[in-house]
């Protein structure tokens, strides 16, 4: 579904362009489908954690997975909780291209773990349209496209919007 929707993706406007006019996923959409608040204030550069937490840069998955796993029944770390907000947001909220850790979303994840809000809503929003723009640009270009991104979003979206034009099968396999 994902690759049929980006064919009617306009990068400029980051909306799709279909014959009932343009749709396109919103920050509202984002609070409804994640359950984000869209009312915290930005995040900022001038944005700093309180402390500094010592998170070994390991550049695969797998590895910073083995470095920062805890110890039987130890009471979860700061660090470790860090580490995982850190995995959390490269793994699965904003997923990278790469299989590597990028370190822009240290920072990001210390905040999280020290309890201040801000509208991450925003930047996975922000981030949907930057990864569709790429997807479309290699589309076009017809060159091999590595998509990243929170695209997850952009699926439950698209099952939203498009719920009662999807094929369902009313028999189930496992009652026969």
């Amino acid at each position: 579904m994902i690759g049929a929707a980006a064919c009617f993706w306009n990068k400029p406007t980051n909306n799709f362009h279909l014959s009932c006019g343009m749709v396109g996923p919103t920050l509202l959409d984002v609070a409804v489908i994640t359950g984000l608040p869209t009312n915290f204030p930005e995040v900022t550069c001038d944005m700093h954690p309180d402390r500094t937490y010592k998170i070994a840069q390991k550049n695969f998955y797998s590895d910073f997975i083995s470095h920062h796993m805890g110890h039987g029944d130890d009471p979860v770390t700061d660090e470790e909780s860090v580490a995982f907000l850190y995995y959390w947001l490269n793994a699965i909220v904003f997923y990278s291209r790469s299989i590597q850790m990028q370190k822009l979303f240290l920072p990001l994840a210390a905040l999280l773990h020290e309890g201040y809000k801000f509208n991450l809503a925003k930047l996975i929003l922000g981030n949907l349209y930057d990864e569709l723009g790429h997807l479309v640009d290699g589309l076009r270009n017809n060159s091999s496209v590595s998509v990243g991104g929170p695209l997850w979003l952009l699926q439950l979206y698209l099952n939203v919007v498009f719920e009662k034009y999807m094929k369902q099968d009313g028999s189930n396999a496992s009652e026969k």
